[in-house]
C-alpha cells in the first residue's frame, strides 16, 4: 500500500529534471550568442576604428567683393606738424637772471627771450679791456720814440753829408729810427690782437641775451630764474625754450601707388580737422618725395595749410583730400580680408564647392574699414571676411554669409 509521501517522490524528481533542461537551453543560447553576434560586433568595431573620419569643414564668414568706381577725391589721414620746431640754446655760459616769454606766447624774430648773468665773462672782458688800454699806451709811447728817432736820423744824415759827424754816428741814428719803427709795428699788432680779444669777449657777453630765431610760438619753457646754463648744444648744455613756427602748418600723407602719378606740386588740397565739424582749411601740395617707399609703395607728400590765427595746433588729426585725375573701377573688400605675409598680399576666395583659392591682389586706398583692390579680383567673388590662421589654398570650408 503506497503512502502519500511515496506519491510525492516522482513529482519532485520531475521538477528537478525540468530545471536542468531549462538551464541547458539557456547555456546553448548563450553559447550561440557568443559564437555569432559578439565576433561580428567586435569586427564592426575594428572596421570602424580602421576607417578614417572625414574632417569637418570649418565655417567661415564670406562677403561679396564689390566693383565700384574709384573717385577723383582721395582722402587720407594725417597729423599736423609745425613747419619749423627748434630747441633754443644759450651761446654763452651763465645764470638765468630773467625770462621774458612763457609757454604759448607768440614771438617775433629777434625778440628777447631770456637774459643771462655772465660774471666770468664780464671779468674776462674787464681784464681784456685793461690789457687793451696798456697796449694802446705802449703803442703811443713807441710812436713818440719813433718820431723822435726819425727827426734825429734826418738831422744826423744832414750833418754827415757836411762831414760834421762821423759815419758811425750817422749809422747809429739811422738804426735807432729803424728800431723804433719796428717797435711801433709790434705795438700796433699787439693792439689789434687785444682789440680782437675784447671784441670776442664783448660778443660772448652779448650772447647773454637770447633772441627768437624766427616768428613762432613758445611751446616749452625749460629754465627758471637762477638756472645755470652752459654754452652750446652738447651733452652738458640744456635748452632754454622750444619754439615752433606754426604758420603755415604741415601735414604729411602717403599716397598709394595707383594715385601717385596724379599728385602735382602746387595742387590745391582740402584739410578737414576732426574736432572742427564741417570746417575745411585750404592747403597746397608743396613737395613730394619723388619716389615711392619700397616697403609701402606709397608717395610721401607734404601739404602746407595756412594758419594765420593759430587755430591749428601741432599734433591734431586731420583728413587731407587731394584731387587726383584717376577714374577707373576698383574692387572693395573688408580690410580684414587681406592676408599679407612673405608670399605677398592675397585674399581668400571661396568657390561654389566651398574650396579656398588664395588670390594675389594689388591694394589701393585703405580707410581702415574697407580696402580697394586695383588688381586681382573683378568683383562678385565670395571672399572670406576675416581669414582664420592657417588658411591654405585648396582648403575646404563651409561659407556663411556675413550679411
Amino acid at each position: 500500500m503506497r503512502t502519500a509521501s511515496d506519491a510525492l517522490i516522482p513529482r519532485r524528481l520531475w521538477g528537478k529534471r525540468h530545471l536542468w533542461i531549462a538551464a541547458a537551453v539557456v547555456l546553448v543560447l548563450a553559447a550561440g550568442f557568443l559564437a555569432g553576434y559578439l565576433p561580428r560586433r567586435l569586427a564592426r568595431g575594428r572596421l570602424a576604428a580602421a576607417t578614417p573620419t572625414a574632417p569637418v569643414a570649418p565655417r567661415v564668414a564670406v562677403v561679396k567683393a564689390l566693383a565700384v568706381d574709384a573717385g577723383r577725391l582721395l582722402t587720407l589721414p594725417a597729423g599736423l606738424v609745425a613747419n619749423q620746431q627748434t630747441l633754443v640754446y644759450a651761446r654763452a655760459s651763465g645764470y638765468v637772471s630773467r625770462w621774458l616769454v612763457d609757454i604759448g606766447d607768440r614771438v617775433k624774430k629777434g625778440q628777447l627771450l631770456v637774459q643771462l648773468d655772465t660774471p666770468e665773462l664780464d671779468k674776462q672782458l674787464a681784464q681784456a679791456r685793461a690789457s687793451l688800454a696798456q697796449t694802446i699806451a705802449a703803442l703811443r709811447q713807441a710812436q713818440a720814440n719813433r718820431d723822435l728817432a726819425k727827426i734825429t736820423a734826418r738831422r744826423e744824415a744832414a750833418l754827415f753829408a757836411r762831414l760834421l759827424i762821423s759815419a758811425q754816428e750817422n749809422d747809429q741814428a739811422q738804426t735807432q729810427a729803424a728800431v723804433w719803427e719796428a717797435t711801433v709795428k709790434a705795438a700796433q699788432a699787439n693792439v689789434a690782437a687785444q682789440r680782437a680779444n675784447v671784441g670776442q669777449l664783448e660778443q660772448l657777453v652779448s650772447f647773454g641775451k637770447v633772441y627768437a630765431p624766427y616768428d613762432g610760438t613758445i611751446t616749452r619753457r625749460l629754465v627758471d630764474v637762477g638756472t645755470l646754463v652752459n654754452a652750446g648744444a652738447g651733452s652738458n648744455a640744456a635748452a632754454l625754450f622750444q619754439i615752433a613756427s606754426t604758420d603755415p602748418m604741415q601735414a604729411y600723407v602717403d599716397v598709394p601707388q595707383v594715385f601717385a602719378p596724379s599728385v602735382r606740386v602746387g595742387a590745391d588740397a582740402k584739410v578737414a580737422v576732426r574736432n572742427f565739424r564741417g570746417r575745411v582749411f585750404p592747403g597746397k601740395v608743396t613737395r613730394t618725395a619723388g619716389a615711392l617707399d619700397p616697403a609701402s609703395r606709397t608717395l610721401r607728400t607734404e601739404v602746407d595749410i595756412s594758419n594765420p590765427k593759430g587755430e591749428l595746433l601741432a599734433g591734431m588729426f586731420v583728413d587731407v583730400s587731394l584731387d587726383v585725375a584717376v577714374t577707373h573701377q576698383v574692387v572693395r573688400v573688408p580690410s580684414s580680408a587681406i592676408i599679407a605675409d612673405s608670399r605677398g598680399v592675397h585674399v581668400a576666395v571661396v568657390d561654389g564647392s566651398g574650396k579656398v583659392h588664395l588670390v594675389a591682389v594689388t591694394t589701393g586706398l585703405d580707410n581702415g574699414t574697407n580696402i580697394e583692390l586695383v588688381a586681382g579680383l573683378s568683383g562678385g567673388e565670395q571672399v572670406i571676411a576675416a581669414p582664420p590662421g592657417g588658411v591654405t589654398d585648396g582648403m575646404q570650408v563651409e561659407p556663411v554669409s556675413a550679411g
